[in-house]
């Protein structure tokens, strides 16, 4: 591969303003991938209008032996490429999205470009909205998933260089509960109190989380009426729940429906709304088998990295419950996704590339 080449397109890419959110930023990468990828069959899908998405393909087949994904969009707001654009120091590269995960995206095409014209038939899907839960893309990856046999997600590797085979579910609620108002003085007993409401909710949907199991429940929002004079009309909480086994996330919607079927304030309007979903993603027959080739390669060439369960999502988890053999993290080494300081250990993009293509090529 030409190095300095992956390098001039990564300053490019990571020198964009390309958020979940921010449509101008999004069609940019997104071009410069369409381009990328001019030689091959490439589909553009405009979707909402704000998170286009690429699905590529090296010919146009029905089943797919090898699925790609990967994502253009950062966490960051406009205006953080103009604080702290691209920048090298020795062997650390940093800027926004360098690690999570615009260096993902190029090592993605340089594996994909070793197989182009092999046996395999391969599918690739970058989309625009990860971080945000993939809600507009996910049924585009579903509807790839059931086609193809492996999937690879070239997610960056952890700061150990480890790489990723399982993560928990997620699931994401917003729920608005509808009162009425009265004055807490004159007539409280006119008012329908949202807050009681919500509060109570809150209490019993903490009540599903067992950490000792792997299930967790995390009420991160709450909000509601506007002075203690008035009896509050509405109130909204925002939740998670995250688990490995998908049964935690069939007791949190049956415990919704009890509370919504029995609530504690006579009068209340209860509206519960998704917000968010992710399957968790366990090990299958495929995904194993897929491993195993990795580790053959790991073995080979000394690379000392392991495989970790962890708790965060990815595009991963749509796929590993279609019965895809799925593996997540292959991508370069770094760390402190998110965060203002998120580096790529430059020295381990070819490494990792050169992975990825030697446990591919085992399958020929």
């Amino acid at each position: 591969m030409d190095f300095n080449k992956y390098l001039e397109n990564l300053k490019t890419l990571v020198n964009v303003d390309c958020g979940s959110n921010t449509p101008e930023g999004l069609q940019f990468v997104t071009n410069f991938f369409k381009d990328l990828y001019s030689d091959w069959i490439v589909e553009y899908h405009e979707l909402n209008g704000k998170n286009p998405v690429l699905v590529i393909k090296n010919r146009d087949v029905e089943k797919f032996d090898f699925l790609f994904i990967g994502h253009n969009d950062t966490v960051f707001p406009e205006g953080t490429v103009a604080e702290r654009q691209f920048k090298i120091e020795g062997d650390i590269a940093t800027g926004p999205g360098v690690y999570d995960m615009k260096s993902g995206l190029l090592s993605m095409y340089e594996v994909a470009k070793e197989f182009k014209d092999s046996k395999f038939n391969i599918c690739i899907i970058i989309n625009t909205d990860e971080e945000i839960s993939s809600l507009i893309s996910r049924d585009l990856i579903t509807e790839m998933g059931k086609r193809t046999k492996y999937a690879l997600v070239f997610e960056p590797a952890r700061k150990t260089g480890n790489m990723v085979s399982e993560r928990k579910g997620l699931i994401k609620f917003e729920i608005t509960f509808k009162g009425k108002a009265a004055h807490a003085g004159i007539a409280p007993q006119n008012g329908i109190n949202a807050i009681i409401e919500a509060s109570r909710w809150v209490l019993e949907i903490s009540k599903l989380q067992n950490l000792e199991n792997g299930n967790s429940i995390n009420v991160g929002v709450i909000n509601g009426g506007f002075g203690v004079n008035t009896v509050p009309d509405k109130a909204v909480i925002k939740f998670e729940g995250r688990s490995h086994d998908i049964t935690h996330f069939e007791n949190i919607m049956k415990t919704l429906e009890e509370l919504k079927a029995n609530p504690y304030i006579h009068g209340i309007e209860v509206d519960i709304k998704e917000i968010g979903y992710r399957p968790p993603l366990v090990l299958n027959d495929l995904s194993r088998e897929l491993l195993s080739k990795f580790d053959e390669v790991k073995d080979e060439m000394g690379i000392k990295a392991e495989w970790e369960k962890t708790g965060g999502g990815s595009d991963a988890n749509f796929l590993g419950i279609l019965g895809v053999g799925v593996l997540d993290g292959v991508g370069p080494i770094g760390g402190n996704s998110h965060e203002a300081s998120e580096y790529l250990v430059l020295s381990s993009v070819e490494e990792r590339i050169q992975m990825v293509i030697k446990a591919l090529k085992k399958f020929l």
